[in-house]
């Protein structure tokens, strides 16, 4: 039987278009859902009313999905890609990270409309189409500027556990052993030949 689609539905066409499906599946499915409606149970009048109504939605939404296409077509996002020697990436840009940036410039749209065949992991220039309508699409520019990460170097001859105690109880004993005594010689007498007082 003949239904005619009253919103965009991927699996048989646009908002508008005729098309025959099977009774069972129009009828239980979607007439009920508002998906579609039943040619054949309306009479002309009101049939050509709803069609009328159908079409200027129609219109209407492709209209305002040509505007914002316009200015979504001179939209660059940049973004930063960590990367370290080499050239290797550390993370990618995703869908998520179009949507928050799209956001972030007043554009309301929802991460399924953005067509990111696979992550980002490459500095560079992008396109990345963008459907907003089931006849408009829109491309924004993605600019991927890689930023170096500087990787640690590794630590060579780091000393040995318990070494600088062990080296600095050395120099305190013998800083003990060569400190001068607090007591002037007198004449005659000489510091070395005088043993230290122990406490």
């Amino acid at each position: 039987m003949e239904v005619i689609l009253q919103q965009d539905y991927p699996q048989l066409g646009f908002i508008g278009d005729r098309v025959n499906v099977k009774r069972g599946y129009a009828r239980n499915f979607l007439v009920p859902r508002g998906i579609a409606l039943e040619t054949s149970s309306k009479s002309a009048k009101e049939l050509n009313h709803r069609l009328t109504q159908i079409n200027a939605r129609k219109q209407k939404k492709k209209n305002e999905a040509e505007e914002l296409a316009e200015r979504l077509n001179e939209v660059t996002l940049e973004f930063k890609l960590r990367a370290g020697v080499g050239g290797k990436s550390y993370g990618s840009i995703q869908s998520k990270e179009i949507e928050v940036a799209l956001r972030k410039l007043g554009y309301e749209l929802e991460r399924r409309q953005i067509k990111l065949g696979e992550p980002i992991k490459t500095a560079g220039e992008f396109k990345v189409s963008i459907k907003l309508h089931s006849e408009v699409s829109a491309e924004c520019t993605l600019n991927v500027i890689a930023e170096r990460v500087v990787e640690p170097k590794p630590v060579e001859d780091a000393p040995k556990k318990g070494g600088r105690r062990r080296k600095a109880k050395g120099a305190e004993s013998g800083a003990e052993q060569t400190a001068p005594t607090t007591e002037e010689p007198t004449a005659g007498e000489s510091v070395a030949e005088e043993p230290a007082a122990k406490e």
